[in-house]
C-alpha cells in the first residue's frame, strides 16, 4: 500500500512546474504627442496675422501733360519682293490677310490696375474728344492695302504698323488703412501710356527698297 502512494506523489510533483511556465504576454503600446497643423513648416499658432491691410491703389485723378501720335508703334506685317534679278521694274500691291492681336504699353511705379487704367483713359477721352481702347482685336487690320514700285535689282518692302496714342501726365491715387479707412494717403506718380483710337484705323506704312 505504501508503494502505490509513493508513485502517484512523484507524478503530481513532475507535473505542477511544467504548468507554472507559460506565462500570459502583453502587447505593449506607444502613444505619440500631438502636432499642432502647419503652414509652411511653422505652426499656425505661431503665425502673426495681421488685423490690418493697406488698400489701394485707388484712382483720384489725372492730368496730363503731352498727347502725340507713334507712328509705328506696334507692327502688323511687312511684305518683301525680290526684284534684283529683273530688268525691269515690278509693283507690289499687298493686302492685308491676317493680324493679331496688340496690346497696349503703361509706364510708372504704380500698380496700373484696371481701375487705374479706366481712369487714365477716361481722362484722356475727355481731354482728346475722342475714345481709346487698350488693344487692337485679331484680323483688325485685314483689308488694309498698299503698293510700291521696286526697282530693277531691287528688294523691295512694304511695312504696316498700328499707330499708338501717347499720353504722359500725373497720376493722382491714394490707398488706406482698413483700421481706418477715413484716413487716405495721397500720392502723385509721373506716368506714360501708349494706347489706339477706339473707332478709328489709325496704320502707318513704310516702303523701301535696298
Amino acid at each position: 500500500m505504501k508503494k502505490k502512494v509513493a508513485v502517484l506523489l512523484l507524478s503530481m510533483s513532475l507535473a505542477v512546474p511544467f504548468s507554472v511556465s507559460a506565462a500570459p504576454q502583453k502587447t505593449s503600446e506607444t502613444i505619440f504627442p500631438a502636432t499642432e497643423t502647419t503652414v509652411n513648416g511653422v505652426p499656425e499658432s505661431k503665425i502673426v496675422r495681421p488685423m490690418d491691410v493697406m488698400v489701394g491703389p485707388i484712382f483720384a485723378g489725372y492730368s496730363p501733360s503731352s498727347y502725340i501720335t507713334n507712328d509705328r508703334f506696334k507692327p502688323i506685317v511687312q511684305f518683301d519682293h525680290d526684284n534684283r534679278r529683273n530688268s525691269s521694274p515690278y509693283t507690289m500691291s499687298v493686302n492685308v490677310t491676317k493680324s493679331e492681336a496688340q496690346g497696349s504699353e503703361w509706364s510708372g511705379s504704380v500698380n496700373f490696375t484696371a481701375e487705374i487704367k479706366a481712369g487714365i483713359l477716361g481722362k484722356v477721352n475727355t481731354t482728346a474728344g475722342v475714345e481709346h481702347k487698350q488693344t487692337r482685336a485679331t484680323n483688325e487690320a485685314v483689308g488694309v492695302t498698299g503698293s510700291f514700285t521696286v526697282s530693277a535689282g531691287k528688294m523691295g518692302h512694304i511695312k504696316f504698323w498700328y499707330k499708338g496714342k501717347t499720353t504722359k501726365g500725373t497720376l493722382r491715387h491714394y490707398s488706406y488703412n482698413t483700421a481706418n479707412p477715413s484716413q487716405k494717403y495721397y500720392t502723385d506718380t509721373p506716368i506714360n501710356a501708349t494706347f489706339y483710337r477706339s473707332n478709328y484705323l489709325d496704320v502707318f506704312s513704310e516702303a523701301w527698297q535696298n
